[in-house]
């Protein structure tokens, strides 16, 4: 059980740290309620091979929904991201990036992100 705890401890002062995440995932999505990265608030974190050209969307659930304050992904530069207003990846796209991004304090239109979707870029 010792164990246990110690590994749970571990994860989550890494996913508390704005940095790049190390897993070798094809993508990776950490969004926090609170800036720079801070977890107390509460984190929501999504990842995946992001191999699909046609593009997988995902919404935050109702504690992050209108309530990011900073986030992390760490991607390849073949993969796009898309932040939606609203959930199902509708509505207002509030930003759009390539490959690694971080932002530790979330605009205030930006916090009203509830949904993003992930591309695999071909070419």
């Amino acid at each position: 059980m010792r164990l246990t705890i110690v590994g749970a401890l571990a994860f989550a002062a890494a996913a508390s740290a704005c940095d790049y995440s190390q897993r070798g995932d094809g993508f990776e999505m950490y969004v926090y309620a609170e800036t720079s990265c801070g977890t107390a608030d509460g984190y929501e974190q999504f990842w995946g091979s992001g191999d699909n050209p046609l593009c997988d969307c995902y919404n935050f659930n109702s504690q992050m929904n209108d309530n990011v304050k900073s986030f992390t992904f760490t991607a390849s530069s073949s993969h796009s991201i898309n932040i939606y207003k609203d959930a199902n990846c509708d509505g207002t796209v509030l930003g759009s990036f390539t490959g690694n991004y971080i932002d530790k304090t979330v605009s205030s239109a930006g916090q009203a992100m509830s949904s993003f979707d992930i591309c695999l870029i071909i070419g």
